[in-house]
């Protein structure tokens, strides 16, 4: 292990993290939860995830440990989700205590820029995952004012997913190439697969976006953005992204009679999953919905209950907006950071190395997260190939490749879940009527703006 030092900004405000006091009790509520490690083991936290999950993150930390003739290493997994796991972590970082390194589900760029994470960049400069060596609009989800607080190590890829048994039902070609190429497009193919019975939707072709997570995605693909990073401003109420809900709207109204609660009682035609709050199956898996979009991560849940009545799937690029010109993709990543405080920085960024290259290529291969560092040369999962055959699974890795080479820049605002709150919320109002499209933006955009602004003042 290099003997090099790096500097670490300096002591952590607890004005600036609120709760943070709070959290460093609560760490010990956890189950689990281990305060510190000793120098040269390493100690790594993830929120939470399945057996498998945590399973191949112990087994990937041992390995490296063991391999660099490290300490025993320890993997706390499942401290908690969302809030709760961020508090905890603010909590040991405030006491000192913290982990050398840690898995988000959130962007780091909002606790980066307190001074939470240490900046990778020096540590980067001479070794083999270098700034080059990520596609910039990913890396970008990492990135403030010049410094790179963590690295988006894979992530879910997002692409459209279609029934291409459906489509041959009707006679459409049901290869990626003849896939709608614009949302005008989509949205004409998908009437031919939207069957109402009175006000019961009986199966769907496309669906007008509904997932706030992925509108940065749909705000690129009509020349938009929704978080502009070089000026530190929300673009939430610029004309794209006006343009692009009434689009979604005058959709709505067109070939699902302007009633998103009709949607939902019929089914859920948001994702591929059975919806959580109703009960209701994914109608995609049923056969009823044509196609959606969704992350790459639907590879490895889609045998899995509730069944698809199809066999044939496959992916697509999504579609581009009326005011767009370029294709893009994006995810959602998985980020990992080390933690100001860490005993083992140097260890911890080597292991980060290793898991953006070799380990995660085992990694996808059980959970198909895709690499995204330009190095690593990706093998299909073996349980693609199982269900599908090696051609498919190979042509399907290839296309992820492609996909994850384009992704646009999001998950980089410093304050960035109250900007998808603010979003979520204007869609709401949209679909449900409660306020035209203007004025919901609008006052998402002051909203978002505002937070943004208050957080940078510090």
């Amino acid at each position: 292990m290099s003997e090099k030092t790096y500097a670490v900004p300096g002591s952590i405000s607890r004005r600036r993290f609120l709760h943070g006091s709070a959290a460093a009790g609560a760490i010990m509520a956890l189950p689990g939860a281990t305060l510190a490690q000793a120098e040269g083991q390493l100690l790594l936290w993830l929120p939470g995830g399945s057996d498998l999950f945590c399973k191949i993150h112990t087994g990937l930390l041992e390995g490296f440990s063991s391999s660099a003739n490290l300490g025993p290493a320890t993997t706390v997994c499942g401290l908690g989700q969302d809030t709760e796991f961020t508090q905890a972590l603010i909590g040991s970082i405030t006491a000192g205590s913290p982990p050398d390194i840690s898995m988000l589900w959130d962007s780091p760029v909002s606790l980066g820029a307190q001074g939470a994470f240490m900046p990778l960049d020096e540590m980067m400069k001479n070794s083999k995952i270098g700034i080059d060596t990520w596609p910039a609009g990913l890396l970008s989800s990492c990135q403030f004012k010049g410094n790179t607080y963590g690295l988006p190590v894979t992530a879910g890829v997002y692409t459209m997913w279609y029934n291409e048994e459906l489509l041959e039902s009707k006679g459409i070609p049901s290869d990626r190439a003849s896939f709608p190429k614009t949302w005008v497009e989509m949205r004409k193919l998908s009437k031919e697969f939207t069957v109402w019975d009175g006000d019961t939707l009986v199966s769907a072709g496309f669906m007008p976006n509904r997932i706030p997570e992925t509108m940065a995605i749909w705000s690129a693909l009509n020349g938009g953005m929704l978080f502009d990073e070089a000026n530190l401003k929300y673009m939430l109420d610029s004309e794209q992204n006006i343009e692009m809900m009434n689009f979604f709207l005058e959709w709505l109204d067109e070939e699902y009679k302007g009633d998103v609660n009709l949607i939902d009682r019929a089914g859920n035609f948001k994702e591929a999953y059975p919806d959580a709050s109703s009960g209701l199956g994914p109608a995609f898996r049923e056969g009823r919905q044509a196609g959606l979009i969704s992350g790459s991560w639907l590879m490895g849940d889609i045998y899995a209950d509730p069944v698809p009545t199809f066999t044939r799937w496959n992916m697509a690029p999504i579609p581009v907006g009326p005011s767009g010109t370029t294709a893009v993709s994006g995810t959602w990543p998985n980020w990992f950071v080390i933690p100001v405080g860490s005993k083992n920085p140097q260890a911890a960024f080597d292991y980060l190395s290793y898991l953006a290259i070799e380990g995660s290529v085992e990694w996808y291969q059980q959970i198909p997260d895709v690499p995204t560092n330009s190095q690593v040369s990706l093998k299909a999962p073996n349980s693609l190939i199982e269900n599908r055959g090696a051609e498919f699974a190979d042509d399907l890795t290839a296309f992820l490749a492609t996909q994850a080479a384009i992704v646009t820049p999001m998950w980089n605002s410093p304050s960035q879940s109250f900007g998808n709150d603010q979003m979520a919320r204007a869609m709401e109002k949209i679909y449900t009527k409660a306020a035209s499209v203007k004025d919901a933006l609008s006052d998402a955009q002051s909203a978002a703006q505002a937070e943004l602004d208050r957080v940078m003042a510090g």
